[in-house]
């Protein structure tokens, strides 16, 4: 491909040097190949700035620089890499966007879970979430939420080209500040919620709100937004969204939704709004499940999606794993393992489970090490006030001594029966052991992660497995 095809409203400081063709596109130093154009971008830990003389060695034709370096490879001075990356991933897989239907889900909550019923409801289409990334031919474990913006336009071309129209993509905070999703031709955006995260990263709410902000921003005027009228930050979302807005909601908004059933086998919403009215039958628990039922088929609504296929999609479509799943055991308990790590996530699980729950409810969870140290207290607070017992354990330590986690938890915790147990196994055996008939045990924080990191190490962990142990 010629490099001015590649480079098509790309914005271009300084250009050096001249080449005729480039065979291939990477921002990765070890794929570098003969001829291929190399952007080096900044991240957290890495520079591709400092690979220029390894990314030479390996052919590299033409060079994409973020800051002026030496080098003899001709090369292009761009304000920000990984926006120039995004538009030249575009242009080098043809814009396949534009030749689909692109739908974002985004939000702190609800997110995967959503994307999971959309891609129920259009059964032909490729999807990216925290999961998995599952295209027409391959399915592979996520890596990101939101891949690389390579990755993106790769698949929607492999996708498009064996005749997939449709694409679901969960679109995190981080993904929006760094670009990977810029030069994605989105027709539906949809908010979630929002409540404290990531601000580990982002350092305030504020930020963290104004980078969602910049995906509905993106959007074009003649693109349509779909926003939950119930969550506070509705209104912000609204102010800053150029395209057409649909809101949705529990019994107000242009989309509405009312639960006629909640139970720990069904959950029955009814959902009308837009000359439609719909009753939708599903395996997923809790009230807040209902706000993702209520997502995924108002975007259906609005695409023209027949009232069987919603109906259909949403019933057969299974919890994505750690979500609000729930595991069969032998003995007559409950037992639920949720990606829940949030206060707010916390208290949508929780409290979903003590309306459905005939005796205790018993929570176990922990905090991130390395992460927002502020939620920790809030999360201890969510889950004693709500929780009969409460067991306090390891998430993802990190660098941090799991003992002062917990501490920083405690300081949330009022009274009820409360155990600290660091190591995560055992702490998931003592609410086996504890669980008592008719008990529900929430399984919190991990999901669906398969594996435990400790000092910058990480080894294989599943709460899944530590149940199915226990039981064996």
């Amino acid at each position: 491909m010629h490099p001015d095809k590649l480079l098509d409203g790309v914005e271009i400081i300084k250009r050096q040097g001249e080449v005729d063709f480039i065979l291939g596109v990477t921002d990765n130093s070890r794929e570098v190949e003969p001829d291929y154009l190399f952007v080096a971008l900044k991240g957290e830990k890495e520079d591709g700035h400092n690979y220029l003389d390894e990314v030479r060695a390996n052919g590299a034709k033409f060079l994409v620089l973020e800051e002026e370096v030496s080098t003899p490879l001709p090369y292009i001075l761009v304000p920000n890499t990984r926006r120039a990356l995004a538009k030249i991933a575009s242009n080098y897989y043809e814009n396949p966007s534009a030749s689909m239907t692109v739908i974002g889900v985004t939000g702190t909550n609800g997110k995967t879970t959503t994307a999971f019923l959309l891609s129920s409801i259009y059964q032909d289409s490729i999807s990216f979430n925290t999961i998995r990334y599952k295209g027409p031919d391959r399915e592979m474990k996520a890596i990101n939420t939101t891949p690389s913006s390579l990755i993106i336009q790769r698949e929607l071309r492999n996708a498009l080209n064996k005749g997939i129209k449709t694409a679901i993509i969960e679109v995190s905070s981080h993904s929006v500040v760094q670009d990977r999703v810029s030069a994605i031709d989105f027709d539906y955006g949809v908010f979630t919620n929002l409540s404290r995260d990531h601000l580990d990263y982002h350092k305030t709410f504020e930020d963290y709100r104004e980078a969602k902000s910049r995906f509905f921003e993106g959007l074009g005027e003649e693109k349509m937004a779909l926003i939950n009228v119930d969550d506070p930050n509705a209104c912000y979302f609204i102010k800053n969204t150029l395209s057409r807005i649909v809101t949705y909601g529990m019994g107000k908004g242009n989309i509405r939704g009312k639960v006629l059933e909640n139970s720990i086998d069904n959950l029955v919403v009814r959902i009308e709004g837009m000359e439609r009215e719909i009753e939708v039958r599903s395996p997923l628990i809790g009230v807040h499940n209902a706000y993702n039922i209520l997502a995924a088929s108002s975007v259906a609504i609005l695409d023209g999606i027949d009232d069987f296929r919603i109906i259909d999609g949403i019933e057969s479509a299974e919890p994505p794993f750690g979500r609000m799943e729930k595991v069969l055991t032998p003995k007559p308990i409950w037992v639920i393992i949720d990606y829940a790590h949030t206060p707010e996530a916390l208290n949508n699980a929780i409290s979903s489970l003590r309306q459905l729950a005939k005796k205790r409810v018993i929570t176990l969870f922990g905090a991130g090490g390395d992460r927002d140290k502020g939620k920790r207290a809030m999360m201890g607070m969510v889950a004693s006030r709500l929780s009969d017992v409460v067991i306090l354990t390891s998430d993802n330590p990190r660098s941090e001594n799991p003992e002062a986690i917990i501490d920083d938890i405690m300081e949330g915790v009022d009274g009820k029966e409360i155990y600290r147990i660091p190591n995560r196994k055992e702490a998931i055996f003592k609410s086996l052991d504890i669980a008592e008939k008719s008990d529900v045990v929430l399984i919190a924080g991990k999901g669906h992660e398969e594996y435990q990191e400790i000092q910058g190490e990480r080894t294989p962990f599943s709460d899944r497995e530590c149940v199915e142990e226990y039981f064996k």
